[in-house]
């Protein structure tokens, strides 16, 4: 992948307060790294063509 996503602080607060996580700068500035890593691995799986196959999701307990 050519372009890492990334994403500005200020959007970053704003999702984070409207999921009222109420975090603060250092939390913030701790975290948002590690969120633009999954937006990365995202931003993979979005990018695969499954073509027309159902996807289903199945859970087998143990």
């Amino acid at each position: 992948m050519a372009d890492k996503p990334t994403i500005s602080m200020e959007e970053f607060k704003f999702m984070a307060d409207r999921a009222g996580l109420g975090m603060d700068q250092a939390e913030l500035d701790h975290l948002k790294p590690m969120y633009e890593l999954y937006m990365e691995y995202t931003a993979l799986v979005h990018s695969i063509d499954f073509g027309p196959e159902e996807m289903v999701v199945e859970f087998h307990p143990d």
